[in-house]
């Protein structure tokens, strides 16, 4: 459940909104926080709060200070603070956050690092924040050689 009095305090500073008609092709950079009820097909970076309603959808890249997922993701999201994951959020991508919060009945789908120091050393969008660590997996699977617990038949 989104926690009410933090809503409360992102909806009275919202500056841009996708209507839930709307349909927007293109990256969308903001200052101020946005709030996406329709559809976007792109990336989305805002210096401020993001919030993707319970009928709205990305298919792109996400940056922002924080960030609830209400409706659809399918992409990478980047958070240089809190990052939550309502009931009826889902997230096809990699999260890379400060926090994480994960309602019941949510979908996440992706790996999720969780660490202040390499968000703050970080620069650029978030489209290149796991290639890190996707080299560290892929030694790890090289020393494993298949004998990981997880992997056997």
């Amino acid at each position: 459940m989104l926690g009410k009095k933090s809503v409360e305090q992102i909806n009275a500073k919202i500056s841009s909104v996708i209507g839930a008609d709307m349909v927007v092709d293109g990256d969308i950079h903001a200052k101020e926080a946005v709030r996406v009820e329709g559809k976007v097909t792109g990336d989305v970076e805002t210096e401020g709060a993001l919030i993707i309603s319970a009928g709205g959808s990305v298919k792109g890249n996400v940056k922002g200070s924080s960030i609830i997922i209400g409706g659809s993701l399918e992409g990478d999201l980047c958070s240089g603070g809190r990052t939550e994951v309502a009931s009826t959020g889902k997230v096809i991508g990699n999260i890379r956050t400060k926090s994480l919060v994960v309602d019941e009945n949510a979908v996440f789908q992706g790996q999720c690092i969780m660490n202040a120091e390499s968000l703050d050393s970080q620069s650029g969008t978030s489209s290149g924040a796991f290639s890190k660590m996707d080299e560290e997996e892929d030694k790890k699977d090289n020393n494993n050689n298949g004998n990981n617990k997880w992997n056997k038949k």
